[in-house]
């Protein structure tokens, strides 16, 4: 790697990282439009996936611009040709990083509500990231009086505010406040317990409830049969003895 010596050298090592950048990005961003699951969303990232194609192109006639046209690669056999990357010649690893770790927080076993959440935190994340590399370059590019440079790099990184107050507001308005509900509760253990206890209360109340009615008839028979021995027999009997 040859040495940067020069602010121009150093500018052109910015732009070359940004252009990985803005192609990792646009390999990343399908799968964050198909985990999404608010319409806002969805929309926001597809239409910045859009955006994020532009501003490929931009970098490219910023690479023409410095002198930095698209060339036929190095002469290193055709294996070598075969295999290169689309990126260029550099690999933006705090991209690569930021993706990784995007990935790695949607593979969680989250509700709906809460990806979305997640998924505008990750790509929050990767805006911050973008708005002060551009932010930086266009910087380089005014100290290097590259005007048209820093026009086209002013350009972008007003796409990229743009983009994070868009998923500011996203989050604030609605995306949060579904995540904060919570994952809805299901009614089905309460109808098992239900239905578990409900059984046992009726095998249990049935023989207290039917024992006192079968008895009561039993009582009443000898005090009637008592009564009418004592009432009839005495009389009967003096009313013989006196004739």
């Amino acid at each position: 790697m040859p040495t940067i010596d020069t602010l121009h050298e150093l500018l052109k090592h910015e732009l070359k990282d940004l252009y990985s950048a803005e192609t990792q990005l646009i390999e990343a961003l399908p799968k964050m439009v198909d985990a999404a699951t608010n319409g806002d969303l969805r929309n926001a990232l597809d239409k910045h996936l859009e955006v994020t194609r532009a501003q490929k192109e931009r970098l490219d006639k910023i690479q023409q611009l410095l002198g930095e046209e698209k060339a036929a690669p190095e002469k290193k056999g055709f294996f070598a040709n075969l295999f290169r990357s689309n990126e260029g010649e550099e690999h933006c690893k705090a991209m690569e990083g930021l993706i990784k770790e995007g990935n790695s927080l949607m593979g969680e076993d989250m509700t709906p509500e809460v990806t979305d959440a997640a998924i505008i935190a990750a790509s929050q994340k990767i805006e911050h990231y973008e708005i002060s590399s551009y932010g930086t370059a266009r910087a380089y590019a005014l100290q290097l009086n590259l005007s048209d440079v820093a026009k086209l790099l002013e350009t972008t990184l007003n796409e990229e505010y743009e983009a994070d107050l868009l998923l500011t507001d996203l989050a604030l308005s609605n995306v949060n406040t579904a995540a904060g509900a919570g994952r809805s509760t299901s009614t089905r253990p309460a109808k098992k317990a239900n239905s578990q206890t409900t059984p046992k209360a009726v095998k249990k109340s049935a023989p207290e409830k039917s024992a006192p009615k079968k008895a009561a008839p039993k009582k009443s028979s000898p005090k009637k049969a008592k009564a009418s021995a004592k009432n009839s027999s005495p009389k009967k009997s003096a009313k013989k003895s006196r004739r």
